[in-house]
């Protein structure tokens, strides 16, 4: 009798903790990804040196305790954040056709109008903030992934060392420094900075 009324006593207990384990890990990943969101937002008003832990808790309505619990810390932040934002960008990239320089200049511009002035603070901490050269570093090896495969069987038309020189400058043309120089400096709006940007990289390519 003993054994029978312990087998229904097992067989009768609610097993809910599947689920209640399902609905905290969703939650959890819902409030990093609401910490992300607000550290993106903030990168974008801001300096990055200038934005502590408390700036990010308050922007995601969260807590200090839980960015440091989720993500370590300010660097380990960074680092997520780096790694969202690179497959973001080669996934937008990406849908230029490959080889069609007009529909990639249009889909390089778009990308600098979002993320530019962003990219452009964090290229002026090199040197200060040692933090910030992984995701610098990610940036360059994807930009000039993204070139590589847009542009590379244009490229193979030509010699090795020509081949070469060519890439160097079209990494340059392609720069966000060039974007710059054009939308900022030189006071261009979007469409004339395509136009010029496509001029340059087409005389690469002939």
């Amino acid at each position: 009798m003993r054994a029978i009324s312990i087998t229904y006593s097992y067989m009768n207990i609610p097993r809910r903790r599947p689920y209640r384990q399902t609905a905290r890990a969703a939650a959890s990943q819902d409030m990093a990804q609401a910490i992300l969101r607000a550290f993106r937002n903030l990168l974008h008003e801001r300096w990055y040196d200038e934005i502590s832990l408390d700036d990010v808790a308050a922007k995601a309505k969260t807590t200090r305790q839980t960015v440091i619990r989720r993500f370590g810390g300010k660097t380990g932040l960074l680092s997520a954040f780096t790694t969202s934002i690179s497959g973001e960008i080669e996934a937008k990239r990406s849908i230029a056709p490959t080889g069609d320089i007009r529909d990639a200049v249009a889909v390089l511009v778009a990308d600098y109008e979002r993320n530019g002035a962003m990219v452009l603070r964090f290229l002026a901490l090199e040197g200060r903030l040692e933090e910030v050269e992984p995701m610098l570093e990610t940036g360059r090896r994807g930009h000039r992934r993204w070139v590589e495969s847009t542009f590379g069987a244009r490229l193979d038309a030509f010699g090795e060392a020509e081949r070469r020189d060519r890439l160097a400058q079209l990494l340059i043309a392609t720069d966000v420094w060039s974007w710059l120089l054009l939308r900022r400096t030189q006071g261009h709006d979007v469409p004339e900075t395509e136009r010029l940007l496509t001029a340059m990289i087409s005389k690469l390519l002939v």
